[in-house]
């Protein structure tokens, strides 16, 4: 039997470098996804553009009026959670005692799933969200 993508030298455990580098891509994503909310909501805060408002959804508890941008900030607060999960495994990658300890396994059983998991609601929220609609009230015509 052969195995073409073997590690050509490892311990017991591969190289928790690669846990370290599917983080960083995870976190990458999360990066562009809170910059984009962000930006949505700034615009949002500027008028420009809004979330919808769903029809069972309420405001604010002490302004029932304000619409709040629920999506965009579900994604900003995900994506700053991948984000800092992101931390996890250069500090468990460099603290490995020559690969041989298997005290991380249980560290690494949980930053791996829980990088994952965020980044799959956010590309949804994302990705299914209504197009945010225009306001009308600082809308410029050109008029000759």
């Amino acid at each position: 039997m052969r195995f073409f993508n073997a590690f050509p030298v490892a311990g017991q455990t591969y190289p928790r470098k690669y846990d370290s580098r599917i983080l960083n891509v995870l976190s990458a994503i999360a990066q562009s996804a809170y910059r984009f909310a962000n930006d949505m909501r700034l615009l949002q805060h500027l008028r420009q553009v809004e979330e919808p408002f769903e029809k069972n959804q309420v405001g604010s508890s002490a302004m029932a009026y304000k619409r709040n941008p629920m999506r965009c900030e579900r994604i900003c607060s995900l994506s700053r959670y991948i984000m800092a999960d992101a931390l996890n495994a250069p500090m468990t990658a460099s603290t490995q005692w020559f690969e041989r300890t298997l005290d991380d396994s249980a560290n690494r059983r949980i930053s791996l799933p829980e990088g994952f998991s965020p980044v799959t609601q956010c590309s949804g929220l994302c990705a299914t969200s209504p197009p945010a609609s225009t306001s009308t009230k600082n809308r410029r015509t050109n008029r000759a």
